[in-house]
């Protein structure tokens, strides 16, 4: 009987020694290797979502950059259309151009033009009252059935 233990005892003892790869079997590894492709595909996807984000990004930030520079260029126009509004120059141009002011030692020309007499237009004739059109359907008749032309 003592041999039958040490038998069974030898058996585990050489299962717990060994490698756990043997002990899972092909469909082990397999399984493992199929977990670590899965992985790497997934890890390789999200890769590639955050390659294509950041180039989207990067593209939006141009166009934000270039909408900055024309508003900046816009702004920078306006500016000096401001002070150009509030300087005396513009005063005096707005004073000479739409109220008429000259400045003093301007010589001021005024154009005269010949007075135009009112010319008497003859009336014109109305026009003569025209016979009503005659109706359709007269002329289809005529067109169809036309009148006797006997002499």
């Amino acid at each position: 009987m003592r041999r039958y233990r040490l038998r069974r005892a030898s058996r585990n003892v050489a299962r717990r020694q060994q490698p756990q790869s043997a002990r899972l079997g092909r469909s082990g590894v397999r399984l493992v290797t199929l977990g670590l492709v899965a992985l790497s595909f997934w890890l390789l996807a999200s890769f590639v979502g955050q390659v294509i984000t950041s180039a989207q990004m990067e593209r939006h930030k141009e166009a934000l950059r270039a909408e900055i520079a024309q508003l900046e260029a816009e702004n920078a126009a306006l500016q000096d259309r401001i002070a150009y509004a509030e300087s005396p120059a513009y005063a005096e141009r707005i004073a000479r151009e739409q109220l008429g002011y000259a400045r003093e030692g301007d010589t001021v020309i005024l154009p005269t033009f010949p007075e135009q007499t009112a010319t008497s237009v003859p009336p014109t004739p109305a026009p003569l009252p025209t016979a009503p059109p005659e109706p359709n359907w007269r002329g289809w008749m005529r067109a169809l059935f036309p009148p006797d032309q006997t002499p």
